[in-house]
């Protein structure tokens, strides 16, 4: 039976879309267009939680008016190293850059989001560590020649190929993904932003 849709998801990401699809969540897709240029001396934390921010109320402002009243979600997600944002790459030695900073090292995985539903809003930022073993030259030519690194912050998809990268992950997974599934599903609870669910089965979400 053809529910409709329970939220409108402001991002383009297949991933976010993927995982709220999961649960069970019936989704509009409506990605919004902003200017995602860091401010001169930004700190990555206030970032991107501006541009998550920004993406909300851009697609809420869109929204207004129509029926029926749909809770709005927007994510952003950013890897920072040497507190560097560490955005999509540019291109293929964009990515290479990314991944030989990681290398050897800790850095850490934020995805912010703001999810409102009428008058009410709620916004959190997750923080998960990440640690990559040392890799070979080889290796990077090979995950630079796979294309996974394309459309990803910091030059990876952990979900992917690059989990063979990974020697310990503290933290949401799936935030790491783009999305702190847990803490987001909790907080639209909290908003009386989903009265459907649980579905009767999981993994039934249909994007629209």
């Amino acid at each position: 039976m053809d529910r409709g849709p329970q939220l409108v998801l402001a991002s383009a990401s297949p991933r976010r879309r993927d995982l709220l699809s999961r649960i069970g969540l019936t989704l509009l897709v409506a990605p919004v267009e902003i200017d995602e240029t860091p401010a001169p001396g930004e700190r990555p934390a206030d970032y991107v939680r501006r541009v998550a921010a920004a993406k909300c109320d851009a697609a809420a402002a869109v929204r207004e008016g129509v029926t029926p009243p749909l809770p709005v979600l927007a994510a952003d997600t950013t890897v920072i190293v040497d507190a560097d944002i560490l955005g999509k790459p540019a291109d293929a030695e964009d990515a290479r850059r990314m991944l030989a900073r990681l290398a050897g090292r800790r850095h850490e995985v934020t995805t912010a989001y703001r999810a409102r539903f009428g008058a009410r809003m709620v916004e959190r930022a997750v923080t998960t560590g990440v640690s990559f073993r040392a890799l070979q030259p080889a290796e990077v030519d090979a995950y630079l020649a796979s294309g996974e690194w394309q459309g990803k912050a910091g030059g990876y998809a952990v979900q992917g190929i690059a989990a063979a990268f990974v020697t310990d992950l503290r933290g949401s997974h799936t935030n790491v993904i783009g999305l702190p599934l847990a803490e987001v599903l909790a907080d639209l609870l909290a908003l009386g932003a989903l009265p459907g669910y649980p579905p009767a089965a999981f993994g039934a979400g249909v994007d629209r």
